[in-house]
């Protein structure tokens, strides 16, 4: 019996779900808050991409009963590598690009002094280490461009359409923002979150070599992008599918100096109430 199976059908539940065809699926539950409440399994998973699954994993997701399926990657990724809906015969699917946020005019942006370039320009100056300043200054834009797909993670949870998986492409970087988000809310403090967050290395060594050997696209513009990677030293690279506890720790960091608190972010930017949080937080916590 598989981890899949595990957490479905016993009362062993397990962090890790080993799912054939992916990488770095896990549970969010079992995580103690500061109240000594406990995050439920079962109810949230957060994951790499889903496009490569072969027919038990396939079988094993299916036999979770998602009910939500998130995806934060941007429109290009979502169509190069979609989502096998096999898996997920009962969900509903949320993409990036299909969600829409009114912004009003005094949207606020992360502080001046954050990085906005993405790593692909940062690899211009062929210095590792601002490949990493880059990677890492980041995390709290995603705070603001994926704002509405948050909010829509978020009304799921808080509607019990659950279980629901949110994921990006390695369910690291996008993922992990909103991971923090949710374990945050619930009451989970910062040292979980970052081992949460951290746990995602262990789980993609060796992704670098398997995507730039070309994944499983068609598309002859992102092979030729893939070829391109590869050409660069794996030194300028490894910043970006490298899990740094300085990433997660800037996002907290940014939230704790702007917000004070993830709640007030999901309150004065998501648009949520105190009685939306109250109930995702009955619904997600024993």
């Amino acid at each position: 019996m598989n981890t899949a199976d595990i957490n479905a059908k016993t009362s062993t539940p397990q962090r890790v779900l080993s799912i054939a065809g992916t990488l770095n699926f896990r549970d969010l539950g079992g995580y103690k808050n500061t109240t000594g409440q406990t995050t439920k399994w079962g109810k949230v998973y957060r994951s790499a991409q889903l496009d490569r699954l072969d027919p038990v994993g396939v079988n094993d997701l299916a036999a979770l009963k998602v009910r939500s399926v998130i995806d934060l990657r941007f429109s290009e990724e979502s169509e190069l590598y979609p989502t096998m809906r096999a898996a997920f015969p009962n969900a509903e699917f949320f993409s990036w690009h299909n969600e829409v946020y009114e912004e009003s005019e005094d949207q606020p942006t992360p502080n001046s002094d954050l990085v906005r370039s993405s790593w692909r320009d940062s690899l211009e100056s062929n210095d590792p280490n601002q490949v990493r300043e880059a990677m890492r200054t980041n995390y709290p834009t995603k705070l603001y461009s994926h704002r509405a797909i948050y909010r829509r993670m978020m009304l799921q949870l808080i509607d019990q359409e659950t279980p629901l998986v949110f994921h990006c492409a390695a369910g690291k970087d996008r993922t992990g923002v909103a991971a923090a988000l949710i374990l945050s809310i619930l009451g989970v403090d910062n040292a979980q979150i970052i081992e949460d967050y951290m746990l995602t290395q262990s789980l993609i060594e060796g992704r670098m070599e398997a995507w730039l050997a070309g994944g499983a696209t068609n598309s002859d513009r992102y092979q030729d992008f893939q070829r391109q990677l590869a050409a660069q030293p794996r030194e300028l690279l490894a910043p970006v599918f490298e899990a740094d506890q300085r990433y997660i720790e800037t996002l907290l960091d940014y939230v704790g100096e702007t917000y004070e608190t993830f709640e007030n972010y999901a309150l004065s930017k998501l648009q949520l109430t105190h009685a939306e949080l109250d109930q995702l937080r009955h619904n997600l916590l024993d």
